[in-house]
């Protein structure tokens, strides 16, 4: 039995918008590990820390980088993310590592390439991404960088371009700007429970946002458990070098 390009397509590009959307590197050691209610709190927020960390963003998101991302659920390994992406050019090359299991998956405009998957064995899927709900947000970096942080409630600037702070999932919910990723904040919203504060520590340098780490409940396989995503960018502007499998690695659709 063939895989269906539908289905191997929807592994990867879910898994990307949620990592993007959560992440945030950094130490998180002043506020909090863990998400809190936070009721009867005055928020204090440093408007020009705010402006600088959304400009950090944008700068980040429009620019070709390096993405790596470690998720971990309720302290144990989980999964690892490695990307290279040039919005401009529409190229990508991502690898999630789960343990045991790699999935690797190439961008060139519109052919999407997927191997990893036990049905495909070493071969190659081409997909074409026009024809797959989501696969546009792929690039959608900005918008996804900055997704948890357009819920930004409180915020102070440190030393080194270190910013700490808590995040309303819900006011993000309420600002995003795809249904790919309304539908993942709403996951955290449901999980975090009402009133929920999450907190996040980031980190810019020379105007780019290159850290940001968060943690939080989340549902995993039907059940909350607690969550952390760091995530670190690098090589901003850099050419990013992605090449089509050979035709003979291909899997015939």
């Amino acid at each position: 039995m063939k895989p269906r390009p539908a289905f191997a397509l929807s592994l990867a590009a879910p898994l990307l918008a949620a990592t993007l959307l959560t992440g945030c590197t950094g130490n998180a050691a002043q506020p909090s590990s863990s998400a809190s209610a936070a009721v009867g709190v005055t928020p204090s927020l440093d408007t020009e820390a705010a402006a600088a960390l959304v400009a950090a963003g944008v700068k980040s998101g429009s620019s070709s980088s390096k993405l790596h991302a470690d998720i971990t659920y309720a302290g144990a390994q989980g999964v690892q993310l490695d990307i290279q992406s040039d919005p401009a050019t529409k190229k990508m090359k991502m690898t999630v590592v789960n343990g045991t299991s790699t999935i690797e998956a190439r961008v060139l405009g519109s052919d999407f390439y997927l191997t990893g998957l036990p049905q495909l064995g070493k071969k190659w899927m081409k997909v074409d991404g026009t024809q797959v709900e989501g696969f546009g947000d792929m690039f959608a970096m900005s918008e996804q960088n900055l997704a948890m942080l357009a819920g930004v409630v409180e915020l102070n600037a440190g030393p080194n371009g270190v910013f700490q702070g808590w995040i309303d999932p819900q006011k993000a919910m309420d600002k995003a700007g795809s249904t790919q990723i309304r539908d993942a904040l709403a996951k955290v919203v449901k999980a975090a429970g009402a009133n929920a504060r999450i907190p996040f520590t980031s980190k810019i340098a020379d105007g780019y946002l290159v850290g940001l780490t968060t943690e939080y409940p989340a549902e995993v396989n039907n059940a909350v458990t607690h969550m952390k995503v760091v995530m670190t960018l690098s090589d901003f502007g850099k050419p990013v070098a992605v090449a089509a499998p050979p035709a003979k690695d291909l899997v015939q659709q």
